[in-house]
């Protein structure tokens, strides 16, 4: 009994302590990518909608919506964001901040830290 006890316990080590970091440099490429991906949290259901699509289009940009499963690492993915929003800044100025979904992970405390 013990030994299954102490198996389960170095799997789950094991499975938590797998998982590849992300590094900065990463997320760099992927700002410098032809289509940058903006992460949101939704439900159950998608919560990407036909004004998204257009947005998506017009600034060539793509949703990753991870569901009804949040991610662990929310900093990751509010770091990566904070990059998609200062390139799409840079490129198309403060106009896309009007037509952006505001459940983007990130969005509203980048746009405090702007003003």
């Amino acid at each position: 009994m013990n030994y299954k006890i102490i198996a389960f316990l170095l799997f789950f080590y094991w499975q938590t302590f797998a998982q590849e970091k992300t590094t900065q440099k990463e997320i760099k490429i992927e700002v410098n990518a032809k289509t940058k991906t903006i992460y949101i949290l939704g439900g159950i259901a998608s919560s990407i909608t036909k004004e998204d699509l257009a947005f998506s289009k017009k600034y060539n940009i793509q949703y990753y919506d991870f569901g009804c499963v949040a991610p662990s690492n929310f900093e990751k993915y509010e770091k990566a964001n904070a990059q998609v929003f200062e390139n799409l800044t840079a490129n198309f100025g403060k106009q896309w901040e009007n037509e952006i979904k505001n459940s983007a992970m990130g969005f509203l405390e980048w746009k405090k830290r702007k003003k």
